[in-house]
This record gives C-alpha cells, structure tokens and sequence, in this order.
C-alpha cells in the first residue's frame, strides 16, 4: 500500500510584543529556518542572508524567479560596515540615510568585494538593496538576530502583498518555520512596500519603485533629481520592477470616470463585477444586483487607501472579513491624489494588478 505523504505543520505563531517569543524568532533565522514579520510597508519574509541554503528557501517558498533580487535588512547604519556589504557610502546615501532611516526606504548600492551574502541575495548583480525597517518589531528583531536578513514580502510570487499575519498563512502556511505576529496595521503604517532608489551612480540617483517616501522628498534632502526610468526587460536591480504583482484572481480594470458606464456595460454582458473604490463610492453601489463591492479607504484619503489596499484585492480572492464571492471583473477606482508619493505608489501597484492595464475614463 503507498504511503501518503506527512503534512507539513503549521507555522510557529511568535507575539510580537513578547520579548522571549521575539529571541526566540531570531534564533530560528540564525538557525537558517524562514521566519515571516511585520515591518511598517508589509510583512517581510525573513531568512539569513549569509546563508545559501536559507536564502534559496525564500525562492522555492515564494515561487519567485531566481533572477529578482532580495532586499537585506538590518537594524542600524553601523550594520552595513560591520558585515561589509557596500564600500563606504557616498555623501548622498548618508543623508537620504540621516533623514529616512529607519523607514521606508530601501537604497541600491554598490556591493562590497567582501560582502558574504548569499549569491542569490543579489541575483548575482554588483549591487545590493538595504533597508533599517521602523517598525518596533522588526527592530527588536534584526536586533536579537545580529545578522542581515534577507526580506521580500511574506506571499506567493506575483500575489497581493501580506499586511496581516493572517494574509502569510493563506499563502505559506506549510513553506515557512515561523510568523511574528503584529497584530492590526496600526496607522502609521503605509501598507505599501518602500521606495527603492539606485545609488550605484550617485551622481544619477533613479527611483526604482514608488513608495511613501515621495521624489519630492528625495530630491529635497539629495538636492540632486531623480530620474524615473521605464520597466525594461533587463535583469531587475530591485523587487517590483519587471513581473506581474499584486494581482488578485479575477482580471481587473482601471477605472477614474465613466465609472456607471463601465459597470452597467459588463452588468448588460451577464458579467458579476468586483469593485474596489473607497467608502463613499461603494456606498452607492452596495444594493445594486450582480455588484460586490469592497470599501478601500476613506473618501479623499490616499493613505487609507494604501493601507487598505493589498486586504481589498485579497477579499476577491476570499480572503478576509471584507471578501466576496467569485466576479468576473474587479473595477478599481483609485484615490483622487495619486501625483507623488504614496499616491503614485498606490497607481504603481494598482497597474501592476491590472498586469500593466492603463486607466480607462
């Protein structure tokens, strides 16, 4: 008779407020296991980053291409020379470092001839991406750890980012050791991933990705512009740049106006439509037949819609306490403010949830 195969168990649960569950979480990322936690963008999932076999688990975990490359995390400036990850930072990254550090910020540097990371950290470039998380419990954590952790976000590949412990177990719930338990996201929190910029010129500083930290910001305390290039086919320098993200199950679409024409139109085709906008338009599409809607945010708040961004495409998935059954097509209708910062953020992520899908009016 064959034999059926052992289930692998459930993930250890850590309480992030416990300081022996959190010595405990960074034993085991010593140890080489994966470990998911909270940060103040979204739930990262953590391994060491000295450590090959570690590293590669995070890929085979996320389903991720081996040619995307890891964001390291550690817990102080200091950090950076102490595992000798880049060459001396230039003035530039020392003040973005000054005015953004810890926060939602990671920068692209040069990488060190005598850095020890895993190869696959840096996807085999001569860079590397680093961040010092703000979040008290990523903090604690990277502290207890004493090594750089190498961090994407805690979910299947191409999925919407976890900003809930919950979110990581509905995706890794038997691929990883452990989840550091944040509880709610509070509301400092941006719910979006950080902004990531390349200094490996810097005298050409680019924004790789969008995040809460604005250009405006960047180019004020760089006193130098940022260029924003085109996603282009070559190899990824950052997380976000190249693939398909973000994306719930059902096809969506972006919508700014025409919003009741766009939706009678699929209504009239026989089509059940998804839509995602804030309280005040859902409000008025909740009692309409063959219409499920789900609430992102306060009207005329761009960051509650961030926070609640990656929760609303999960809940069209079935997840959650707002999800909803099967559509046929997710309306989005993005916050009125998406210019800089975590606005452009949130069109960022929203047209890679739509695989690149330009806003129809």
């Amino acid at each position: 008779m064959p034999t059926v195969p052992s289930k692998a168990p459930a993930p250890r649960i850590f309480c992030g407020t416990n300081e022996l569950d959190i010595t405990h979480a960074a034993a085991a990322l010593r140890s080489g296991q994966l470990v998911a936690f909270p940060t103040e963008t979204v739930y990262g999932l953590g391994a060491n980053a000295l450590d090959p076999s570690s590293v590669s688990r995070i890929f085979e975990a996320k389903g991720r291409p081996s040619d995307n490359p890891l964001i390291v995390h550690v817990s102080s400036l200091g950090d950076i020379s102490r595992y000798r990850l880049t060459p001396p930072l230039p003035p530039i990254a020392l003040r973005l470092a000054a005015s953004f550090w810890p926060g939602p910020l990671t920068m692209v540097l040069p990488l060190s001839r005598h850095a020890r990371l895993a190869a696959a950290v840096t996807a085999g470039l001569p860079s590397v991406a680093i961040r010092i998380p703000k979040h008290p419990i990523a903090a604690a954590l990277l502290a207890k750890a004493a090594i750089p952790i190498a961090a994407p976000s805690a979910n299947l590949s191409g999925r919407p980012s976890p900003t809930t412990a919950h979110h990581v177990l509905q995706d890794l719930r038997d691929r990883i050791y452990g989840i550091v338990d944040g509880g709610k996201l509070q509301a400092e929190q941006c719910g979006l991933e950080s902004t990531v910029v390349d200094l490996t010129d810097p005298t050409l500083p680019t924004i790789l990705r969008p995040g809460a930290v604005s250009k405006l910001q960047l180019e004020a305390v760089a006193e130098l512009p940022f260029s924003c290039p085109k996603v282009s086919s070559l190899k990824p320098k950052a997380p976000g740049m190249k693939y398909r993200h973000y994306a719930p199950k059902p096809t969506m679409r972006l919508v700014s106006t025409g919003i009741e024409d766009q939706i009678s139109m699929l209504l009239k085709d026989g089509k059940k439509v998804g839509l995602l906008a804030d309280e005040m338009i859902c409000d008025k599409w909740r009692k309409v037949d063959g219409v499920a809607v789900v609430p992102c945010g306060k009207h005329g708040s761009t960051d509650s819609f961030a926070q609640e961004l990656y929760g609303a495409l999960r809940a069209f998935d079935g997840e959650g306490e707002k999800a909803v059954e099967y559509v046929d097509m997710i309306i989005a209708v993005p916050p009125s403010n998406v210019v800089d910062g975590i606005g452009e953020a949130v069109m960022n992520r929203l047209r890679k949830a739509a695989a690149g899908g330009d806003l129809k009016s």
